[in-house]
């Protein structure tokens, strides 16, 4: 272990620096890299929709629909002012 020359700064000392790490080897034979199997965005997506997308469908299609309705009404009203503006 080195310790730092002049690591007294305001009154405190800096860490101690182990200098004699090594990297630990995972043993494989395959070298230095190991190939991990991750799962697909398809596979994830997949899964996704068998087990929990059906739960709330109805709940999340009835939200949608309020909101569309909602941002209608304004929309409609817009229109209809802007036509009568034209008219005149």
């Amino acid at each position: 272990m080195i310790e730092n020359e002049g690591s007294h700064r305001e009154g405190r000392k800096l860490p101690k620096v182990d200098l004699n790490f090594h990297a630990v080897t995972t043993g494989s034979s395959g070298g230095c890299c190991a190939r991990l199997t991750s799962p697909s965005f398809r596979n994830i997506s997949r899964a996704y929709f068998d087990t929990e997308a059906n739960h709330y469908f109805l709940a999340e299609a009835s939200v949608f629909a309020a909101i569309m309705l909602t941002s209608a009404v304004p929309l409609i009203n817009g229109a209809h002012a802007v036509l009568n503006l034209i008219r005149l």
